[in-house]
């Protein structure tokens, strides 16, 4: 059964900006490559194969008639925010339009029976995880160079498509590839920045 995930997938030129922005000195990080950037409107894990195309039209719909919008990232942050990082993230301004979007998704896939992770949506691009085992003290230089660390200014791009993912799990790391691609009205990446 493919696992699959519905997203905003991140242009190439601001997905190496963004992945640049990580803290050289620190190790412990274990970091997503630039292809794999994406911001996550719902996690569906695995489905039957004969149920994806129930997905894809249920990302078609929820995006029917929604513009196209600008997402710039606003800076870095980690999960949990105090203690220990697990992970390191980018932050946007578009949290409303992101929510907006995957509040619809979500609608559009629970009409059609189709679970997801309830989690609630926090919009954000996960850059890197945290080494399992890492030392106390190692972690927390992790998150003294997180608090550190600035992003490009300027960094940001136009969010013109939602794509329904299938996530492929191999000892050499994740696969990503789009089964269906839903776009958002008056698109196009030419407002497209990394610098």
């Amino acid at each position: 059964m493919p696992r699959l995930f519905v997203a905003v997938p991140i242009p190439t030129d601001v997905a190496v900006a963004l992945a640049r922005s990580l803290p050289a000195e620190a190790p412990a990080l274990r970091r997503v490559a630039p292809e794999l950037l994406h911001v996550t409107l719902a996690f569906l894990g695995a489905v039957p194969e004969e149920r994806v195309a129930d997905a894809a039209a249920a990302v078609a719909q929820a995006v029917r008639g929604r513009r196209a919008f600008r997402v710039a990232f606003t800076g870095l942050g980690r999960f949990p925010e105090h203690g220990p990082p697990r992970l390191a993230w980018a932050g946007t301004d578009a949290g409303r339009e992101i929510e907006a979007v995957g509040g619809a998704v979500r609608h559009a896939l629970e009409a059609r029976d189709l679970p997801f992770d309830p989690k609630p949506l926090r919009p954000h691009v996960t850059l890197a995880r945290v080494r399992e085992g890492t030392p106390a003290g190692e972690a927390a230089a992790v998150g003294a160079a997180l608090a550190a660390a600035r992003l490009p200014r300027r960094l940001a791009f136009t969010a013109d498509a939602v794509h329904l993912m299938e996530s492929v799990l191999s000892r050499s790391g994740p696969r990503y590839s789009s089964r269906a691609r839903a776009a958002l009205t008056g698109g196009g990446n030419e407002g497209a920045s990394a610098g």
